[in-house]
């Protein structure tokens, strides 16, 4: 039937299909056309353009055809919830559309196993089947290494066992929820707590909650949202409609698989404007990366937000009216939610890594008087809305990466009411050597103008007022001097299209590295950091003056900084020297001895992303390395085997970052660690012992997130007789 159409599709324009559509296309178009005689598509509830010479990314619930990753008309998501499906999935739909990242067939009458095909989708990140009639998973679905998010509950498997395969993405791979009928004794589905994230009792909503990790058994949790009655509440005064509510990976969602997971019966008896500020709190810290913030005790708990760090005054009825969120390592957009927080008095976020647009919806604050966005990286234009706010008194946009933007008239008009307008304004509007600035700002609006070269101040009269001293971050005055905005350095762009190779530099590379693959196929990988690190290290002008000793380290060094700084777009906040014809010594946050050897690597709080590359082993070849602090960034992925190399660290600090995966044992044979903190990140599993048994000899700090009553501590390790504190 599929082939009949499609020949007769084809032939409505030209003489055959071949003359019509691209391999790719032709393929796509029969796997679609398969789907929909699969599974009645005569009975959909919605189903235009189907079957149809309309172009398939016009057909209902197809999308994503101009994503920039894949050549046109490449569908990327096929989104038919609730739409009336009937029978069994496809395998063709898996294996010629292998572009999929979203796959959405939630909420039908689907039935049969989920075919083995389905592992050929490489690129798929959410997957929904959720509440239909299929009967069994396979193991392949353990080959999808992109996959984010799955949801099976209210299927019939018949209590199978959830492959290993798929639980081993969990442990190693990108999956961050599975939510299943793996609760009681009547389990659709077998699966442990450190392998499905929610647990449904069948056909109810009844879940077990548990993000997963080692061999904790999470308390229970249970929530009734079966009516999406909290959806509906949340929904209703959505910013965007509540389109981002309906999407799982953004952390709106987060918020409210939060929100009804944790504390039901209290969320169900909250008015609509506490039920909304608990929401907005946890949209925040979703947004702003809160894993990695340095203050953070109480977020996402069942206390009262009014109980939650940072938040340093409440009403009488348990609004908040100030948080103080100012150099706690936020990064990311502001989401609009924030304005949930709808009795806000003082806002302050000031330095840290708040990038995009200031949200226009700041203008629905009806009480805000103090709003400080200082020193982070905003950009786009200073909203008008803000000259809504008719209670502000004081307003801070200072250095941030505005680019000739005007200050709107609505906020200078607030400037006028004197001895209750807006009395204090600080923003970037001092001219450069060419005559512009990056806010354009009347004399007798701005009161105080920064330029690319002014030191950072905090805000007026920083020093005179009572402000929390618990974030190591705070700064100790008004002024801080040496912060640079933007950075001082460009992340390096090299390519190998524009250095040559340098082979005598290629041989003593290859010649350390003889024994070690790993670091012999990234120099051959033309598109990896390291081969990076390589073409610029031999075009360095005194490539000659160093010794092979000096080139290894400072070939390590070059490729941990492209490493942890791949996006031009994103580059560190301080950078001076790095990659430079400076001598590596002389490398920010890098220090020295004896003959120029690196003791220590001190860069925390510095924006850092990417990885931890395989070469800082190499950096370690002069056995002085004592310290290497990296806290407070944004460095994901799997903790690298290597630094078990680096035999004389003392301090390893990697706290606050975005490591994923379990902890190498590798860690274990750093017989000299005094220090080890590793708490605020994702990392999952049991503490190896081999790190637990340097406890007995001079490892006196061993923290990492395995906090029992945290649902987000997903590490196993017993206090006391292996790790010193639990975060």
């Amino acid at each position: 039937r599929v082939y009949a159409w499609l020949v007769e599709d084809a032939k409505s324009v030209k003489d055959g299909p071949d003359d019509k559509y691209a391999d790719e296309q032709l393929f796509q178009r029969y796997a679609l056309a398969t789907l929909y005689f699969a599974t009645n598509g005569v009975q959909w509830s919605k189903s235009e353009d189907w079957i149809t010479p309309a172009e398939e990314c016009d057909w209902f619930g197809i999308s994503g055809c101009d994503d920039a990753r894949f050549t046109d008309h490449t569908i990327t998501a096929i989104n038919l919830k609730e739409n009336r499906l009937e029978g069994t999935i496809p395998p063709e739909i898996f294996e010629f559309v292998p572009s999929i990242i979203t796959f959405n067939l939630a909420t039908n009458q689907m039935s049969g196993p989920i075919p083995k095909e389905i592992g050929m989708l490489q690129n798929i990140e959410i997957l929904e089947l959720a509440e239909n009639q299929l009967t069994s998973i396979p193991a392949e679905m353990g080959q999808l290494n992109s996959i984010d998010h799955v949801f099976l509950q209210a299927n019939n498997f018949g209590g199978q066992e959830t492959p290993a395969q798929v639980c081993q993405l969990r442990i190693e791979g990108s999956l961050t929820l599975l939510w299943a009928d793996c609760r009681g004794d009547q389990a659709s589905l077998l699966c442990d707590p450190s392998c499905c994230t929610t647990c449904f009792s069948g056909s109810t909503s009844s879940i077990s909650a548990s993000p997963g990790g080692g061999d904790k058994v999470p308390e229970v949790i249970t929530h009734a949202d079966s009516d999406d009655q909290v959806l509906n509440r949340l929904k209703k005064s959505a910013p965007d409609n509540g389109d981002s509510l309906d999407n799982a990976l953004s952390p709106q969602f987060k918020a409210y698989t939060w929100l009804v997971g944790t504390d039901p019966t209290n969320d169900a008896k909250l008015s609509d404007v506490l039920l909304l500020q608990r929401y907005a709190m946890a949209t925040l810290y979703f947004s702003l990366a809160g894993h990695g913030w340095v203050d953070k005790d109480g977020w996402l708990s069942k206390k009262s937000a009014c109980e939650w760090e940072l938040v340093e005054k409440c009403n009488g009825v348990g609004m908040v009216t100030e948080m103080l969120l100012y150099s706690n390592n936020l990064v990311g957009r502001i989401p609009a939610e924030i304005t949930h927080i709808r009795m806000l008095e003082l806002l302050d976020m000031t330095d840290n890594e708040l990038y995009g647009a200031i949200p226009t919806e700041f203008g629905l604050f009806e009480d805000l008087e103090i709003l400080r966005l200082g020193g982070n990286l905003l950009t786009g234009n200073i909203p008008s809305e803000l000259g809504n706010l008719s209670t502000l008194h004081e307003l801070y946009l200072h250095v941030n990466e505005f680019t000739a933007t005007s200050v709107p008239n609505e906020i200078c008009e607030l400037r006028t009411d004197a001895g209750n307008g807006l009395s204090t304004f600080w923003t970037d509007c001092i001219k450069n050597d060419f005559g512009s600035a990056r806010v354009i700002c009347d004399e007798d609006c701005c009161d105080e103008c920064f330029g690319d070269d002014s030191d950072f101040k905090f805000y007026q009269g920083y020093l005179d007022t009572d402000m929390p001293t618990s974030s190591p971050a705070a700064p100790p005055g008004t002024i801080v001097p040496g912060r640079s905005f933007p950075p001082t350095a460009p992340p390096v762009t090299t390519s190998a299209s524009t250095l040559p190779e340098n082979l005598e530099l290629k041989d003593d590379l290859l010649k350390h590295m003889k024994e070690s693959p790993l670091f012999s196929d990234r120099l051959s990988d033309k598109s990896s950091h390291a081969y990076e690190a390589f073409l610029w290290l031999g075009s360095t002008p005194n490539f000659d003056e160093l010794d092979e000793f000096h080139r290894l380290q400072r070939y390590g060094l070059a490729t941990f900084y492209i490493s942890t700084s791949p996006d031009a777009n994103y580059p560190w906040k301080i950078s001076e020297s790095w990659n430079s014809g400076e001598h590596e010594c002389e490398w920010f946050g890098v220090s020295c001895e004896d003959n120029n050897t690196v003791t220590e690597i001190s860069l925390p709080s510095n924006r850092l992303s990417g990885t931890i590359p395989p070469e800082i082993e190499l950096v370690g070849l002069g056995n002085k390395l004592s310290t290497l602090i990296l806290s407070g960034n944004n460095i994901g992925g799997k903790l690298a085997v290597q630094l078990g190399t680096l035999k004389h660290l003392e301090v390893l600090d990697l706290k606050a970052n975005d490591f994923t995966g379990q902890i190498p044992p590798e860690i274990g044979e750093l017989t000299k660690l005094t220090s080890l903190e590793l708490q605020a990140n994702e990392l999952t599993g049991v503490m190896p012992p081999q790190i637990c048994e340097l406890r007995d000899g001079v490892l006196g700090e061993l923290i990492t997130d395995c906090d029992e009553e945290d649902p987000y501590s997903m590490v196993t390790c017993e206090i006391d007789s292996c790790c010193s504190e639990c975060y």
